[in-house]
């Protein structure tokens, strides 16, 4: 039974912990070759990672896409990172 509720615990800190923002994950995902699929990946990435990023990470991020997505680069994109910047810029002021 202690083995039951051990195991109970990690779950639900595993569940409740939040994933990094690790910018060279979303580059990596920038070499997929099929541009209709890497704007999926970069798109679910943002969705996944978005709020853990800092306003430098996004800013980066935002500097690098042209050249990361090429022609995946959208609009919804460019909306994603903006919305999570704001999101980050309001967390970084308290």
């Amino acid at each position: 039974m202690r083995w039951f509720w051990l195991l109970l615990l990690g779950l639900v800190f595993w569940a409740g912990a939040k994933s990094p923002c690790i910018v060279s994950d979303f580059y990596g995902l920038s070499w997929l070759g099929d541009p209709g699929l890497r704007h999926i990946e970069l798109s679910r990435w943002l969705t996944t990672n978005g709020d853990s990023c800092s306003t430098d990470q996004l800013v980066g991020i935002w500097n690098n896409l042209p050249m990361w997505a090429g022609v995946a680069d959208s609009a919804e994109l460019r909306q994603k990172i903006l919305y999570y910047y704001a999101r980050a810029a309001e967390r970084e002021k308290k």
